[in-house]
């Protein structure tokens, strides 16, 4: 398989770009893992994240769907909505697939080995090796979830620090 096999490659290669950012993997996952995280609680969960990351991380969730604040018991706590479920279950299958594999090392951390994995995806020039490493089914899944969210792939993505 090619890049050029693979349809809107561009697009695809911005919204792994947006998919990759740690703050939101972590944010997602957290959610994902524990359950719905206070609004007012966001920075003391995550007390490593400098601010402008964890508020871009929720910007960027919020505006692509990706958790909603809840009413009653939930109010006031952000909360996976269904496409940020489906996302949650693309990074843990992305992280496993990385994990089985020892990638990028043995003892790297869950948002390490999804960032590598999705990098793997979407390489260019590379894809004949995702096929080959058995990744042809995540390199699927993550098509389609971008199919659902299109809106991924137009959020300005933030400059390399």
């Amino acid at each position: 398989m090619t890049t050029t096999s693979i349809p809107n490659y561009d697009r695809l290669a911005r919204t792994v770009a947006v998919l990759s950012d740690p703050g939101l993997i972590r944010l997602i996952t957290e959610i994902d893992d524990h359950g719905p995280v206070p609004r007012a609680g966001l920075a003391r969960t995550f007390p490593d994240l400098p601010r402008h990351e964890l508020l871009r991380a929720r910007d960027t969730a919020r505006d692509l769907g990706l958790i909603s604040t809840g009413s009653g018991a939930g109010h006031g706590a952000y909360k996976l909505a269904g496409r940020g479920a489906d996302l949650a279950e693309l990074y843990d299958r992305a992280a496993r697939w990385a994990r089985a594999r020892d990638l990028p090392a043995r003892d790297s951390s869950f948002v390490t080995r999804v960032r590598t994995t999705l990098d793997h995806l979407t390489r260019p020039g590379h894809h004949n090796e995702t096929a080959a490493s058995g990744a042809g089914h995540l390199l699927d899944a993550l098509l389609g979830w971008t199919a659902v969210t299109p809106g991924v792939a137009h959020r300005i993505l933030p400059e390399a620090a």
